[in-house]
């Protein structure tokens, strides 16, 4: 079913209502505009039957209404004008405006006005402000978009007359407007006196009316001696309404009378009723005469349709109703979780009747457990997985000894640093220290260290705090033992074990090719120095010590052809003990013998088998120096320690002739009897 077109109201745009807001009600009048505005009816309304008004304007067809500005919340400045046309006027007027309140307020709430002179080249101009701190008149959304304010003091402009002057003062609100002719123009005061309630409070409010009184008079240029009396006078002669305070010559009145057309009935019936709605005549003449400037101000600037967020905005920045909404939406965020929790449990409950004592068993146990856990975490440390950190932060030449590891302490670390390739022994620890620190795990590593012996080895101490236990340190491929582990980086893998091969098959060709060609020298040529190659490694390299896992291959050069090939290109193993053929150490090969094959030397396993790191290390073992009794004497009791220990090293050596075991003998027992006493 189609909805009826509503039927749109035809506006006459030259009526006029003026509209005056008492504490209890509004009084409103309707007037036709003309050189001479014609009152046509008048009306009250309720303060709060706005409805009714806007209602009642609608009937009568009428689209502009003026309300009376209180003079509390109005600013009146003025200013003398140059002669000049009146646009001209009116336009250095508004920059005048500007310049004085700076932007402070909105231009629409700005009115402006010239006044007639006796002089031929000035003018007074009046500046009228509202300024948006002041509320003013509050207005519903029904009569806002038709309004427009005119300010008490203008209609005062129309009831001053001769020199008496013309006033209009409400207690309620404060506000006070007195306008007055004088020889040098019109005098116009807009101000507000806030007063208490009681005698005290009525005391105060005539005081403040009788000082406003008194500066108006100065500023009109009456004498000093004749203000008391001109005061006395208008106290006199003021009309006392309740809290209103009114002042208005009868010749005013029938000046004001002249400049209308009054067709209500009630205007014949005496003065009063042109008293009590004299402000709201003068403000129908202002806004029908050449003043009407000053009565178009507007609450708001005029723009285009606001957008639904615009008029959300505009509608919830009022305190008070933003104030209600927080309210709501805190108690609807307070409220909501709780009660649909309340309605989930329900809804459960009606399903599954035995799940909620089930539920509240498991999340008991699950909240035990969580609670054990955060206090295992507080008091224990993961030790594996530091451990493993550890074993990561640690670089090849350090050998720990002891860990001690604690919550509050951090760890404990003492151990035996050594020289590693290029690197020396402290360099090897400030190295550990370091990827302490960058580990994440520890911070504030520091060590200690003991003084080394003759071989640069030392013992040391290092302490670190664990700061995060938990952190998932990722080290260096180099340096993680998950992706390379030890037998892999002492030994090799298999792919090595497989290159290690193919290198020694090579060298033994090498040897056997060798071999061959000290054959067939000629009688009498010196034998070549020994040649050693060693898998892997190159030949200027063959002096240092070789790998476990690249075994060395020693060949005579000077070995005869007979030696059999199969046995010379035999392939060394790769790892593990490795085979060497060699010749009687300190004896030359040399007619008979030199025709026989090299003596092979099946190296066993363990220390001084003579094959193997072990073999190899002890070999190297260096043969400590004799001393005397002096300088045993001398020793500390480490140091005697020390070269004890050194001792026994070097007595494993086979290869110490009689005299050298027997004085490694003697010095074993002297420093033994040292250290015993």
């Amino acid at each position: 079913m189609k909805k009826k077109p509503q039927p749109t109201t035809t506006i006459d745009e030259t009526l006029l209502a003026v509209a005056e807001r008492h504490d209890d009600s509004w009084r409103v009048l309707l007037a036709r505009r003309g050189d001479r505005p014609a009152v046509l009816a008048t009306k009250e309304f309720s303060a709060t039957d706005e409805a009714g008004l806007a209602a009642w304007l609608d009937g009568q067809r009428c689209g502009d209404l003026r309300i009376v500005l209180p003079a509390a919340a109005t600013i009146v400045r003025s200013v003398q004008m140059p002669l000049a046309a009146p646009m001209q006027m009116l336009a250095a007027l508004r920059l005048q405006a500007e310049g004085m309140f700076l932007g402070s307020v909105p231009i629409v709430r700005i009115g402006l006005g010239i006044l007639e002179s006796k002089s031929d080249t000035e003018r007074q101009g009046l500046i009228m402000a509202w300024p948006e701190a002041q509320i003013g008149v509050p207005v519903g959304p029904k009569l806002e978009p038709i309004a427009r304010y005119v300010p008490e003091p203008a209609a005062m402009l129309v009831l001053a007359s001769g020199g008496r002057p013309a006033i209009s003062a409400d207690r309620k609100d404060g506000s006070i407007a007195i306008a007055l002719q004088s020889e040098g123009g019109l005098v116009i005061r807009a101000t507000r006196e806030n007063s208490a309630s009681g005698i005290e409070g009525d005391e105060a409010w005539n005081e403040g009316l009788r000082r406003t009184l008194v500066e108006s008079a100065l500023n009109a240029g009456i004498e000093p001696s004749r203000v008391a009396a001109f005061v006395t006078d208008m106290a006199s002669s003021a009309e006392r309404i309740g809290d209103r305070v009114v002042m208005l010559d009868q010749s005013s009145i029938d000046a004001l009378g002249a400049r209308l057309q009054v067709q209500v009935a009630a205007a014949e019936d005496g003065p009063e009723w042109w008293r009590s709605w004299a402000i709201p005549l003068a403000a129908l003449v202002v806004a029908c005469g050449p003043l009407a400037e000053l009565s178009r101000m507007r609450r708001f600037e005029e723009r285009t349709a606001p957008s639904r967020v615009e008029r959300f905005v505009e509608r919830y920045s009022q305190p008070s109703r933003a104030l209600r909404v927080a309210s709501l939406a805190f108690a609807v965020m307070a409220v909501a979780p709780v009660g649909s929790a309340w309605l989930r449990t329900k809804v459960l409950e009606w399903k599954m009747p035995e799940a909620p004592a089930k539920f509240e068993l498991v999340q008991r146990e699950v909240e035990h457990r969580i609670a054990l856990y955060g206090e295992v975490a507080k008091r224990t440390l993961p030790v594996t997985k530091i451990l493993g950190d550890l074993a990561c932060c640690t670089p090849d030449g350090i050998e720990i000894e002891s860990i001690q590891l604690s919550p509050t302490q951090g760890v404990t670390l003492r151990g035996i640093a050594k020289a590693v390739d290029d690197k020396s022994a402290a360099q090897t620890v400030n190295e550990m220290a370091r990827l302490l620190d960058a580990s994440g795990v520890f911070d504030k590593t520091h060590w200690r260290w003991n003084q080394p012996d003759g071989r640069g080895i030392f013992k040391f101490d290092m302490d670190a705090l664990v700061v995060r236990p938990t952190y998932e340190f990722k080290p260096e491929e180099k340096l993680d033992w998950s992706v390379k582990t030890l037998a892999q980086r002492k030994y090799g893998t298999a792919a090595d074990d497989a290159d290690a091969s193919s290198s020694a098959s090579a060298g033994a060709g090498d040897s056997v090719n060798s071999a061959s060609a000290a054959a067939t020298r000629p009688a009498g040529t010196p034998p070549t120095d020994r040649v050693a190659t060693t898998a892997g490694t190159p030949a200027g390299d063959a002096g240092s010590t070789a790998a476990p896992s690249q075994p060395t291959t020693l060949v005579s050069a000077d070995a005869k052809s007979d030696t059999g090939s199969a046995g010379a290109a035999a392939p060394t193993p790769a790892r593990g003990i490795g085979r060497r053929e060699t010749t009687t150490p300190g004896a030359e090969a040399t007619g008979a013998d030199a025709a026989k094959p090299a003596a092979t030397a099946t190296a066993g396993s363990g220390a001084g088998s003579g094959g193997g790191p072990a073999a190899t290390a002890q070999s190297n073992t260096r043969v400590p120096d004799a001393f005397t009794d002096e300088q045993l004497a001398a020793m500390s009791k480490e140091e005697a320690r020390t070269l004890l220990s050194d001792i026994s090293k070097a007595r494993r050596r086979e290869d110490l002739d009689a005299d050298t075991r027997k004085r490694l003998q003697d010095d074993f027992s002297r420093i033994l009897e040292h250290l015993r006493k």
